[in-house]
């Protein structure tokens, strides 16, 4: 119907004697309010009853109240806003309603407005329309309104563009004035409360959804990727701050190119901080990282993102091309990212599966790595060359103990590189023994070694500017260690390797440290190591574990004394002694000797005190009233060591150094003459020369764990070393000292074969 004819019927019915209800339907709000405006609603000719009178808080009205209400008023009533309330049951619920209403019985009259139900009311029956009790306005429909639920909680976050009021019950209130768009609602109702409502319902009952609505950069973020608490913390910090997300992002990370480098200060960033990290990540990804980039790719939630970080690389095989890339990228993340222990313990549990590839997945930035880098290695007994190259990577500081240093002596060298080889693979070789035993007989280090004393007494003991590390137990298998960790702390460093006095305990290899003392020196003694191998120290005992992971704690022990060595003004000259060193491989022999002796054996039974009714053993040393054992047997009735022992006398036991240390005072250059291949032959020997910055009968380099002594040539600072073992065509790195300090490291020659021709394809 048109307007106009509408208009004619409700006078018609208002000056007509029948008081059934009737319904006229607009179809828009403008049309809705141009009646209302016709008919002055709400003067005291034309009464108004808003349906929103019967809204209790937070609910629609009450309908029996409601048709009481109207059944009772006299005079002209018109009925505003069910229709607004009644669409969010749904059409049944609306229909039931209306129909309701024309069954009223009133004593006065009553029009009801609705509000584009012409769809509701033309399904119901068509006799109500033919008899006037329905009306239909013609006229373009009013748009599609969506109605927003929004929490209480978020009532100061909803989007400004969004219309809004604070109760369901006010609904009325802002439809009448919406032509269209999006309605808020602040209101503790939820969608899930209204199933079949004809309004289409987006609920703000999390901050997350806030967010999405504000930033768009969150509409490919799942609500998953964080807690409500979460999503709560972030929606107030970005408050009206931050007008788009790349502002929060800069202000926090540095921005988004920078979201991959920011990761250096994660262990310093709060639990929320954290989080927000990962958020960012998930939205602009990790430039420049792909290691980061692939964990975050694999991460839904912030727990997947720390599990991740640890076990992502187990994605991948050793073989992979970008594994070296990965790893390291990995290993810098995890350095960087504190502590996660839970983490950890799972990620190494998971290396297992690996078998004897698992000791490429480790790194050095953890206790708990580090020891399970010994366990593999002493499970798997993989070759040196093997150790040189994988640990160089996964643990530097045991590739440095396990490198070469020389001893000045073949045999030596030999030695305690098998020693250190056999205590890290928890095993003694056949070689190993043969030496150990044929050494028990002759014991040449009588004619190899000197006497530590010797050494002592030409040191220059100033009291001012000398100081004196006294190291309890620290043996000359740790040289290549101290050796390459001076290097790197840009400490000189000068060495003799000694013997004690037998046996090799405390008590008789002292006295050094008086003498220091007398002379006003200030005397550092650190008995760390010795307590260590004794097995006073945490969880290290060999009937606990058979594993040598106590090495971690002894390489440990030794860094802080490199640490307090760098704290060496110019002047000064500090001296680092031992008493005695040990043996692990006495420990792992676990044999006792065949003789029964009239005195129990001490100090784990490596010793025995002298006695004119024994015989002396024929694989021991008689000094000092004591019989000490140069092989690997313990005397019977001495108990068992912890960890490491000592009091007997084989090399590792005896051998000891005497260390000279002072700040570098100048850098020395070193490098080739010239970058043309060593040519070699049959009958022509490799021969190196380097260029060095100082004059000096004291140059060697080292070339896979081989010596060679540097001459000087007739041109000054030129120097040449004959190497008859380099053979085979290839690359070569090697190292530089001079006296027993390393000077240059990792320098590299090529080998040619002389006559040798390249093929040519083209």
């Amino acid at each position: 119907m048109k307007y106009e004819e509408v208009i004619q019927r409700i006078d018609k019915y208002k000056e007509s004697d029948k008081h059934q209800p009737i319904i006229v339907d607009l179809p828009n709000v403008q049309v809705y309010n141009k009646l209302v405006k016709h008919y002055n609603v709400g003067d005291s000719i034309n009464l108004l009853k808003d349906a929103s009178l019967f809204c209790k808080e937070e609910s629609l009205p009450v309908m029996d109240k409601l048709l009481y209400s109207l059944s009772t008023m006299d005079g002209m009533i018109f009925l505003t806003s069910l229709s607004f309330y009644l669409r969010l049951q749904g059409e049944k619920s609306l229909q039931r309603s209306l129909r309701s209403m024309l069954d009223l019985s009133c004593r006065g009259k009553l029009v009801v407005l609705t509000l584009d139900c012409s769809d509701v009311l033309c399904r119901m029956d068509s006799r109500f329309a033919s008899s006037g009790k329905i009306s239909i306005v013609d006229g373009e429909k009013t748009l599609p309104i969506t109605l927003c639920f929004v929490h209480p909680k978020l009532s100061s976050s909803v989007p400004v563009s969004i219309k809004g009021i604070n109760n369901l019950s006010k609904l009325v209130n802002i439809l009448e004035d919406n032509e269209d768009g999006v309605v808020s609602i602040i209101t503790n109702k939820a969608k899930n409360e209204f199933p079949n409502s004809m309004y289409d319902i987006e609920e703000y009952s999390s901050e997350y959804q806030v967010l999405k609505e504000r930033f768009a950069e969150f509409c490919y973020i799942d609500k998953e990727l964080g807690t409500d608490e979460q999503w709560a913390c972030l929606l107030k910090e970005l408050g009206d701050a931050f007008d788009t997300w790349s502002e929060f992002v800069i202000s926090k990370f540095g921005g988004e190119q920078n979201l991959a480098n920011a990761i250096g200060g994660f262990a310093d960033f709060d639990k929320k901080k954290r989080w927000y990290y990962f958020l960012a990540l998930r939205i602009s990804g990790a430039k420049g990282n792909d290691y980061l980039s692939y964990v975050v790719s694999k991460s839904q939630t912030f727990k997947d993102f720390i599990t991740k970080s640890f076990d992502a690389l187990l994605d991948f095989s050793v073989d992979d091309i970008n594994f070296p890339h990965l790893y390291d990228e990995r290993k810098y993340i995890l350095s960087k990212m504190g502590e996660y222990t839970d983490e950890l313990d799972c990620y190494c549990k998971q290396v297992y599966e690996k078998q004897d590839k698992g000791i490429y997945y480790l790194t050095d930035n953890t206790r708990r790595e580090k020891e399970m880098v010994v366990e593999l290695i002493a499970k798997y007994k993989y070759s040196m060359e093997t150790l040189n190259n994988v640990l160089s990577v996964v643990y530097s500081d045991l590739s440095k103990y396990l490198k070469p240093y020389n001893y000045k002596k073949d045999y030596l060298n030999r030695y305690f590189s098998l020693y250190k080889y056999c205590k890290l693979t928890n095993c003694i070789t056949d070689e190993m023994r043969e030496m150990v035993q044929e050494q028990s007989v002759k014991r040449d280090y009588n004619v190899l070694l000197q006497p530590r004393s010797l050494y002592v007494d030409k040191l220059d003991k100033k009291a001012e500017e000398s100081v004196l590390y006294f190291i309890d137990a620290m043996g000359a298998e740790y040289m290549a260690f101290i050796q390459n960790k001076c290097y790197e702390a840009e400490l000189d460093l000068y060495a003799d390797i000694s013997r004690c006095d037998l046996p090799s305990i405390t008590s008789y290899n002292k006295e050094f440290v008086a003498e220091f003392d007398d002379a006003g020196c200030k005397v550092y003694s650190r008995k760390e190591l010795d307590e260590l191998k004794h097995g006073g120290v945490e969880s290290y005992n060999y009937e606990t574990t058979k594993l040598p992971i106590h090495i971690v704690k002894e390489l440990d022990i030794l860094n802080e004394l490199v640490e307090q060595l760098k704290t060496l003004q110019k002047e000064q000259t500090a001296y680092v002694i031992s008493d005695h060193g040990t043996s692990r491989l006495a420990v792992i022999s676990e044999t006792e000797n065949k003789w029964e002796m009239s005195e129990k054996g001490v100090h784990s039974g490596r010793c025995c005190p002298k006695t004119d009714i024994d015989e002396k053993p024929q694989f021991a040393a008689e000094e000092n009233s004591f019989w000490c054992l140069a092989n690997y047997d313990r005397f019977r009735g001495g108990r068992k060591a912890s960890v490491e022992v000592h009091g007997g006398a084989t090399i590792e036991e005896v051998a000891v150094p005497v260390i000279t240390v002072r700040k570098t005072n100048k850098v020395i250059t070193c490098r080739l003459t010239d970058n043309k291949p060593i040519m070699v032959s049959f009958k022509k020997k490799a021969k190196l020369r380097l260029f060095v910055d100082v004059k000096s009968d004291d140059l060697a380099i080292s070339v896979n764990g081989v010596y060679y002594v540097l001459t000087m040539t007739d041109v000054d600072y030129q120097y040449m070393a004959e190497m008859p073992e380099v053979k085979t065509a290839g690359k070569y790195r090697f190292d530089v000292y001079k006296d027993e300090a390393i000077i240059a490291k990792d320098l590299e020659f090529e080998v040619k074969k002389e006559g040798a021709s390249e093929r040519k394809f083209f």
